[in-house]
């Protein structure tokens, strides 16, 4: 079966890989491009670190790619050995040639990564769609999980707001609305990311169309079953949810979690305030 791309359009294609390699320089460390094949297609991920570091895996929020890390691999890095993966079905350098139709499936692909390492477990940080799928990880095979950090977690915990604000039903990309406006909904007063950033998802609100299971709230017996250490950093300012509401309910299901509430920070917390939140999530994962 053939690649299938989440742009209609190959030139379209072209341009988010092109926008895409450009956040990659921002990246202020050595690092390699790597694919594994998986019964789902080819995944692209970048990887850096010491070799016999601790495997910490990292999934990016919708539609960015595995480039959105440039504010963090340079902390993380020195301590682990980072696979920052493009998640198949999205917008990013991984192709698809089966579609993902259940929650179960991406913990299919996710569990051929890690053989494909020889990965017995690993530790998992991700943000926004990136941890809703870190978080289903962890509910279904918990002994394939060390530490879970979870950054603005998209749904999870609390069910979408930020939908109303977009006019919206259901996120479906490209949408009419300009990537300024996202930006400042998504972030914490007057912030701005590496124009490199701003550009690719001025891309990906133009021309990309993933195909993704719509991420959902978990359940309190399912939040209840995440019995790794687990971190959850929200920006006070969170646009998604109420981060309050989301803390109050993961402090009461979820048995054995830290969480904290960032300041002046937004939905891309870990650009906004890309110092705080690579300390706290290194104290964590260096933690007994």
């Amino acid at each position: 079966m053939a690649h299938e791309s989440s742009f209609p359009q190959s030139e379209w294609q072209n341009e988010y890989l092109t926008a895409y390699l450009k956040v990659m320089k921002l990246w202020k460390v050595e690092h390699q491009s790597y694919e594994v094949e998986t019964s789902f297609g080819t995944t692209h991920m970048n990887i850096c670190g010491p070799e016999n570091a601790p495997t910490l895996i990292l999934l990016h929020a919708a539609s960015v790619g595995s480039a959105e890390w440039y504010a963090n691999v340079d902390s993380w890095c020195k301590d682990f050995r980072i696979l920052a993966i493009d998640t198949i079905g999205d917008c990013g350098w991984s192709k698809a040639t089966k579609k993902m139709k259940k929650r179960e499936d991406y913990n299919e692909w996710i569990l051929e990564i890690m053989d494909n390492f020889d990965l017995d477990k690993a530790s998992f940080i991700g943000h926004s769609y990136g941890g809703w799928l870190s978080m289903n990880m962890a509910i279904a095979n918990p002994d394939k999980v060390d530490k879970l950090v979870l950054l603005a977690p998209a749904a999870s915990i609390q069910s979408f707001k930020f939908l109303i604000k977009l006019g919206l039903k259901m996120p479906k990309l490209p949408v009419n609305i300009s990537t300024e406006k996202i930006l400042k909904m998504m972030s914490a007063g007057d912030f701005q990311p590496k124009s490199e950033f701003i550009d690719l998802m001025d891309v990906v609100n133009r021309n990309c169309r993933p195909e993704m299971v719509f991420p959902t709230v978990y359940s309190d017996n399912e939040l209840k079953s995440i019995v790794n250490p687990t971190l959850l950093l929200l920006g006070d300012q969170e646009s998604i949810y109420s981060p309050l509401k989301a803390v109050k309910r993961a402090r009461k299901f979820i048995p054995n979690i830290k969480s904290d509430i960032i300041l002046h920070a937004g939905h891309l917390l870990n650009m906004e305030q890309a110092e705080k939140v690579n300390y706290k999530v290194l104290k964590f994962l260096n933690s007994d």
